[in-house]
């Protein structure tokens, strides 16, 4: 037992040893608040990008509500509410660092181990560090006894940190300053009549007055005005621009989200039990179905946490938070009533009871057992007679076996401790003895001392150690209880449970069992009860055996509800494979025939470009469908995630109508735009999956539709406080669909039963109707077997605040691109092969290392303008390849390229410093575009007529449909160049029209220089420019009419 009793000590002193040093917290925010847009400028955007993590230092003594820990390595408050806003808008993450005190905090800034700090005022402004915009309001008050009288002097006060000494002492002139550790000890100090005052800010000092327990406090504002300016971020001037961006969030935060967490944190709020329950783990619903019944060890008599009333039910502070935890777990709490705290403790150590209550966190240690978060926090005072001397601790001092300040208890009264079992047992010694103290809660202190009996006694003082948490303790094998009961503690309000631990005054109560006073009357009437209850033994026994029976029956159908669902999810799974199975198989044999075709007969030129291009469509459908089964998994698993951004919603609707147009052309359909005219607002959308939306539904009416037309309307229905209410409808005139198939269209896999029209996957409508959910929207269908089908689609997007500032204009870029060398790594050779040949076509120079080692090696030699890495590789992976570049050789670009399109893999790269993640496979295009930015070594003339590096849809290049698409982007040429040489003659405003149609088909084209000409000549034409304009689309049209003639891209 000594040698147990030492190891526990040990830990107690290396525990207290670490919480002086640095420590990492847990950001914990309560608050919710989207901003759609938070006013940042692109290089805003970029700095976040490049600064996903910011470290937020935080010190000790905590300063609650600002900033709070109620688990062991959690930060929550005010600070952690806001911050947590600004990272789930800004999409960066907040890391908390606690420090031992303020200086090592403020150290830890200067040397560069933290960004930011919290609660910053003037004082952190003439330390050098810059503020932000004030988040929470700083007016001082005025903190006093209200047992003092006017006419008493203000000679000791205490002064909140953040406040200048000086300046404070400048309004009380006769005071001296009392040092105190916390606002917390200051006021238990004011209460007790050791200090005449505490200056405070309002929000600090609400909380605590309201939290504490203590009843005798005043807060009142000054007299005069006191002027500070409010609680602010602050940093040192090389992060400046986080304090900028910081700025614009509070900027745009609504001023209801900043009420509502200061209302959050004031400590004074009723109990309202309105709010969602917390969201358990299988294996947390697992153990509340098997444990409904938890059996709560109490200690009797102890008011105001617990006592029990002359029916034997429990009340005070545990039943009510009890209560709260009920309604959250399904719990039932069956109370065992106990006359210690030490039996409490005992019973669940030998699993008698489950849960153990009204204990504090460092006894339920000392019992080896597993604790839960803190739901109460109280100050450890002394009680003693009322003509005791404050400050002084008798030789003999009183304390309760199994609640008790140990390590205080050890130092102050050179170990001449005792051991009550109750508080009365305690309190009663004291009435009869001049030299006994007692070390109490004081909660439960300020409760007994009210009654008469003990009128003789008084609270002598607090004891300055860190208050006592009061917390649930379970069995380290019921640990799956403590993690259900965190996560239930943690849904209940701050002000709810603020409310609860106030008084335990709410009325809720639990029935107990155990050991009880029990009276004479009471046996002759348990003697009466046992007579009675052997005249029910037989029936007792009959009932059993029902019991039994009912039991089982519940049993056999439980095992027959198993062999069902399991039936469902192999039914399920063989649904997917077959379907997998079929979809994926036809793109590869399609693939392999045609490039089979292609090595059988070489010389035939036509043929060959037939059969590549079909085989080039089988796999862009084979990645269509790996991509609608990565969105399905993600949808599943809750990570399907939209990235907004400022959209103009007429290019959104206009740019796919052309792609449209020619798809329905090629079938012999009309297609018909119906766009709104008051649509001209940027809203905040997803662009992918807005196109992704729309290219699904218009492709499914022209699939299933064999005459008439599609009509796609897009139709404002209104505006709402900064939304715009958004009605899209796709009407066709095809087959139609009967009741019984709409029933089932939305779900994976399901697919409709028209007759002689391929099939597809049956994703798509799925992942549609998900994104116009997760849009804020809806999706309908209406239809009737052979009187076609409707489609509508409604959205709630955001409008964009118009913009300000004219755009500047930008060159266009030259006609002639950089030549670069690229080094390639990829220890698959066939993945090099590809990506060489590809560089090469765009002029560029490859050099190739089949391993990331074979890559260092190459770079001591020459050093290339940029690296293409396979991300996963044997041995050194591309991500730690991309780590040692970006640190050896920081002026070469790091691009990555993975077949895994999983958005964290993205993200690893990003940290790892690569530019950019392409993910296979990679296109010309891609291509590009990603090496556009880069400046090589030399320049590479293009041709005269200009090179077409064209990204058309796989639609457009089946059948006929290229020829079509062809000659209709050529008649579009023709009309603009007529109506821009007629412009040189007579001006007019029709320009822009004309230019905007234009550059609808050039984007298909993938010819940026003449896009960015007809932008910038849309915004401010002139005469030279036009003539440029003039010759180049003279050039392209050329190119184009030697497409359409030879069958050949340019």
């Amino acid at each position: 037992m000594r040698i147990l009793s030492g190891l526990l000590l040990l830990l107690v002193a290396f525990m207290a040893q670490g919480a002086t040093a640095q420590e990492p917290l847990k950001l914990l925010s309560r608050s919710m608040e989207t901003i759609a847009d938070p006013g940042l400028s692109a290089s805003e955007w970029r700095w976040l990008r490049e600064h996903r993590k910011i470290r937020l230092a935080v010190w000790l003594p905590m300063s609650p509500p600002y900033d709070i820990t109620t688990g062991l390595n959690d930060y929550g408050g005010i600070n952690a509410d806001f911050l947590g806003l600004a990272a789930d808008n800004l999409g960066v993450e907040i890391e908390v660092i606690r420090y031992p005190n303020y200086q090592a905090a403020l150290e830890a800034l200067r040397a560069g181990e933290a960004d930011f700090i919290a609660q910053a005022s003037d004082n952190q402004h003439h330390q050098g560090l810059i503020l932000s915009h004030p988040y929470s309001p700083n007016s001082a008050v005025e903190v006093v006894n209200n047992e003092a009288t006017q006419d008493d002097a203000v000679r000791k006060i205490a002064i909140a940190p953040g406040y200048d000494p000086q300046r404070v002492l400048e309004r009380y002139p006769n005071a001296e300053i009392v040092p105190f550790y916390s606002p917390r000890h200051a006021l238990e100090a004011l209460a007790f009549r050791k200090i005449d005052l505490f200056f405070c800010d309002g929000v600090t000092a609400r909380y605590l007055v309201n939290q504490s327990n203590i009843s005798n406090l005043l807060i009142r504002p000054l007299d005069t005005p006191f002027p500070v300016s409010g609680f602010s971020f602050a940093a040192m001037p090389k992060m400046r621009i986080w304090i900028t961006v910081l700025n614009n969030f509070l900027a745009a935060l609504p001023e209801s989200a900043s009420v509502e967490i200061h209302r959050r944190w004031n400590g004074g709020i009723p109990l309202s039990l309105s709010e969602q329950k917390p969201v358990f783990t299988s294996l947390e619903n697992k153990w509340i179905d098997e444990h409904k019944c938890i059996r709560v060890a109490v200690a009797e008599d102890n008011p105001p946490i617990a006592f029990f009333d002359k029916g034997g039910k429990m009340r005070g502070i545990i039943a009510d938070v009890l209560t709260a935890l009920q309604l959250r777990t399904g719990f039932t709490f069956v109370i065992q009533r106990f006359p210690t705290q030490r039996a409490a403790l005992a019973s669940v150590k030998a699993g008698k009871s489950d849960l153990v209550a009204g204990v504090t966190q460092g006894d339920i240690w000392r019992t080896d057992l597993l604790t839960t978060r803190t739901w109460l926090y109280n100050s450890w005072v002394m009680v003693g007679q009322a003509h005791s001397v404050p400050g002084a601790v008798s030789p003999g001092v009183l304390s309760l076996d199994g609640q008790s300040p140990e390590e205080w208890l050890r130092k102050q009264s050179g170990g001449q401790t005792e051991k009550v079992d109750t508080w009365r047992q305690g309190l009663n010694r004291i009435v009869h003895s001049n030299d006994k103290m007692m070390a109490m809660p004081l909660i439960v202190a300020n409760t007994l001392l009210a009654n008469k009996e003990y009128a003789a006694l008084r609270i002598l003082g607090s004891i300055d150690i860190d208050p006592m948490r009061f917390s649930f303790g379970a069995s380290r094998q019921s640990w799956p209880l403590i993690t259900i009961l965190n996560k239930a503690l943690i849904n209940i309000p701050p002000e709810d449970l603020h409310a609860l631990t106030r008084g335990g005054n709410a009325g809720n109560s639990f029935t107990s069992t155990g050991p009880k006073q029990v009276a004479l009357s009471t046996v002759v009437s348990v003697g009466l009860a046992i007579a009675f209850l052997l005249c029910l033994a037989a029936a007792w026994g009959y009932r059993r055996h029902l019991h039994y029976q009912q039991r089982m029956l519940k049993i056999i159908s439980a095992q027959r509800q198993s062999r069902k669902l399991a039936h469902r999810a192999s039914r399920a799974k063989s649904v997917f494979l077959t379907t997998m199975s079929h979809e994926i198989r036809t793109p590869i044999g399609a693939i392999m025939g045609m490039l089979e075709l292609v090595m059988k007969r070489p010389g035939d030129t036509q043929q060959n470009r037939q059969s590549v291009q079909v085989a080039w469509d089988a796999a862009q459908a084979l990645l269509d469908l790996i991509g609608n089964i990565l969105d399905v998994s993600r949808i599943e698993s809750g990570r399907l995630v939209l990235r907004p951004e400022r959209s103009s919603l007429r290019k959104l609707i206009e740019e796919p109508a052309m792609l449209f147009e020619g798809m329905a052309a090629q079938k012999g359909l009309a297609f018909v735009l119906e766009r709104d005219a008051e649509l001209r607002e940027d809203v905040l959308v997803d662009r992918s999956r807005f196109r992704q939306i729309l290219v699904n539904i218009v492709g499914n009416a022209i699939k299933f539709t064999e005459r008439g037309q599609i009509t796609l309307s897009v139709q404002l229905d209104g505006r709402d406080e900064g939304y715009l209410l958004l009605r899209i409808t796709v009407i066709d005139t095809g087959v139609g669909i009967d009741e019984a198939t709409q029933q089932r269209l939305f779900q994976p896999f399901t697919q409709g039963n028209t007759p002689n029209v391929a099939q597809g996957s049956g994703l798509g409508l799925y992942i549609c109707r998900t994104l116009t959910m997760m849009m804020g929207g809806s999706l309908a269908i209406h239809s009737e077997p052979g009187q076609g089908t409707t489609v509508t689609v409604s959205l709630k997007l955001p409008i964009m605040a118009e913009r300000q500032d004219v755009p500047d204009i930008q060159p266009a870029p030259p006609l002639s691109r950089p030549s670069l060398r690229v080094l390639i790594v990829d220890d698959n050779p066939v993945g090099r092969m590809v990506l060489s040949q590809q560089l090469s076509w765009l002029g560029h120079r490859a050099i190739d290392a089949d391993s990331s080692a074979s890559a260092l090696e190459a770079l001591q030699h020459a050093q290339p303008d940029a690296v293409i890495t396979d991300c996963n590789m044997p041995g050194m992976s591309g991500f730690e390849l991309a780590q040692i570049i970006h640190t050896n050789y920081p002026d070469i670009v790091v691009f990555g390229a993975t077949a895994d399109a999983r958005e964290v893999v993205r993200e690893r790269a990003r940290e790892a410093g690569m530019r950019h993640c392409l993910f296979k496979p990679i296109t010309l295009t891609m291509l590009a575009e990603l090496l556009a930015p880069l400046k090589g070594s030399a320049p590479i003339a293009e041709s005269p007529q200009g090179s077409i590096a064209c990204n058309l849809p796989p639609e457009l290049l089946e059948g006929d449909n290229l020829p079509l698409f062809l000659s209709l982007q050529i008649s579009v040429i023709d009309e603009s160049l007529a109506h821009l040489r007629a412009w040189l003659v007579t001006p007019d405003t029709a320009l822009r029209e004309t230019l905007h149609k234009l550059r609808g088909g050039l984007a298909l084209l993938g010819v940026p220089a003449l896009i960015a000409r007809c932008e910038a000549q849309e915004a401010n034409p002139d005469r030279d420019g036009i003539h440029q304009l003039l010759a180049e689309l003279e050039q392209l049209r050329a190119a184009l009419q030697r497409w359409y003639d030879s069958g050949r891209q340019p």
